[in-house]
């Protein structure tokens, strides 16, 4: 994923050093690779901001998931690895019966490091790599995120029927405001209604209960 990030944005027009730069600075692989789509799509930097913004807005509750996991951490750790956080790195610390900060840590720096070499081999391997592989990493993003819906899908018709509504309402939105600003708010609209079809919010016990064991995270 980290080459097929490097060759879009290479297509988009970065430099190589803004290829690279963008996963030292922005590390956010599903959001690297919007960005390098809406860059090829003329999209202003406000949407690419802001698209951004809503789609690692999961960041925040991973973080603070992890902060309550861990053991004999402090602010300054906390922020430091605040920056680090990805999906992967997430499921395989909140899986994993270790809780130490420094565990974490290693795992993280790792995942990054792994990301930034991807990005340094895309650059790179851009001119040499076959004009039909560097155009099949177009769909790179959209495998990506059926890889991860798929499995939840299969357990839980609420969950296809939330993806099946927000894709509805992006494509709908598209006629009215465009790929890029659809994107934004066929996300806030489909996690609005999402909370409903799962039942979140709701004041009775079980919902508490739900919440408090984690299920939410989940």
């Amino acid at each position: 994923m980290g080459i097929g990030y490097a060759v879009l944005a290479t297509q988009a027009g970065l430099s190589p050093l803004e290829t690279v730069s963008m996963s030292v600075l922005v590390y956010a692989g599903a959001g690297q690779i919007i960005a390098a789509t809406m860059l090829a799509q003329g999209a202003s930097l406000v949407a690419i901001a802001l698209t951004n913004f809503v789609v690692n807005l999961r960041y925040f509750i991973m973080n603070t998931c992890i902060y309550t996991q861990v053991e004999e951490s402090n602010s300054a750790l906390n922020i430091a690895s605040a920056h680090l956080v990805v999906d992967e790195s997430f499921a395989m610390f909140t899986l994993d019966k270790e809780s130490s900060i420094w565990f974490y840590l290693g795992l993280a720096l790792f995942a990054w490091f792994s990301w930034i070499a991807g990005a340094i081999v895309g650059v790179f391997a851009y001119d040499i790599i076959p004009l039909i592989v560097a155009n099949s990493f177009n769909i790179s993003l959209y495998a990506l995120f059926v890889a991860i819906l798929i499995p939840p899908m299969k357990e839980d018709k609420r969950i296809f029927l939330i993806v099946v509504i927000t894709g509805i309402i992006n494509i709908a939105l598209q006629y009215v405001l465009g790929s890029n600003w659809s994107l934004v708010v066929s996300t806030i609209l489909g996690a609005a209604i999402g909370m409903k079809i799962m039942g979140y919010g709701k004041k009775d016990e079980e919902c508490g209960n739900k919440c408090i064991s984690g299920d939410v995270v989940e």
